[in-house]
């Protein structure tokens, strides 16, 4: 098989690996033309190879560990490292080399992924957002040079607004998922400061993760509705800088935001119940969604 062949098919694995995991940004950024959402299909494999190996019930801390450590290595070498044996890893490198991706958005995800591996614990609410802008606001980053017009400056401002999508996004990903985190990792991501001041504990993460015929408990709804409603603030900072991208990435991005947003809308008419439903937005609500942002796009 040719080079050619080869990265044609690094890059419809990633592809795949995005439309089996994130319907959300599959049928936001495909919006994108053709070789734009390559881009974020590799950009986006790349991401969920590191959330999985943090995540992964087949490798000791030890080990998972050491598998970022050797990642970290690859990509601060990565014109002259070793490929990696994974299908994803061509478009990836490619799409990073050609494309100038942020080096240091990409270390930053590993580095988020690390601190859930080493079981970091969330004081408050700035260190949610800390956590979150490593994990997800640094995707933001990374996808920045493939959604502006080639050779544009990227602004301070611009590369904020990207971030702050991001840790919006992992709001909600939280939000949507305290019954899951806490079964599957014993994990709960919620700030420590909050939890005390809203009367929840973990006794009541645990039973209402474990119950699904329990009404959720109206602190708890609350405490959800405090850190929505942050979640909030960081979603807006995309709507004033979105002229800023390119005219084609314009509709995909607002799309994503969304769509996302639409998610935490959706745990809210489940009752709140982030605990043991898996909440999320359908085909129809995607599309109407979309809808919504090429309305606003107009009136900008």
């Amino acid at each position: 098989m040719s080079t050619n062949s080869v990265l044609k098919a690094s890059y419809l694995a990633c592809e795949n690996i995005m439309a089996k995991e994130s319907k959300s940004f599959y049928q936001a950024f495909h919006l994108l033309p053709r070789e734009a959402f390559q881009g974020v299909a590799a950009l986006y494999a790349y991401n969920r190879y590191v959330d999985d190996v943090a995540d992964s019930d087949h490798f000791s801390k030890e080990v998972a560990l050491d598998e970022l450590k050797k990642l970290e290595d690859k990509i601060l070498h990565l014109e002259t490292s070793e490929d990696v044996e994974v299908d994803w890893w061509m478009a990836f490198k490619d799409t990073v080399l050609t494309c100038k991706v942020s080096t240091t958005a990409l270390l930053k995800q590993i580095q988020g992924q690390r601190m859930d591996i080493l079981g970091h614990k969330v004081v408050d609410m700035a260190d949610l957002v800390a956590y979150s802008s490593n994990v997800a606001g640094s995707v933001g980053e990374m996808l920045l040079p493939l959604l502006v017009d080639k050779d544009t400056p990227i602004s301070e401002t611009l590369r904020q607004a990207a971030i702050d999508l991001g840790i919006g996004m992992q709001l909600t990903n939280i939000l949507r998922d305290v019954g899951e985190d806490y079964r599957d990792r014993q994990r709960i991501y919620l700030p420590q400061t909050l939890l005390d001041a809203y009367n929840v504990d973990e006794a009541m993460i645990k039973r209402l993760s474990y119950h699904d015929e329990e009404e959720i408990p109206q602190n708890f709804i609350d405490l959800w509705e405090h850190i929505y409603q942050i979640g909030d603030q960081y979603y807006d900072s995309i709507k004033p800088v979105i002229k800023d991208f390119s005219q084609v990435a314009q509709l995909p991005i607002l799309s994503s935001a969304y769509i996302y947003h639409g998610i935490g809308n959706a745990v809210g008419k489940a009752n709140h119940n982030c605990f043991t439903k898996r909440n999320y937005t359908n085909n129809i609500e995607r599309m109407r969604l979309i809808y919504q942002a090429r309305k606003v796009l107009k009136d900008i």
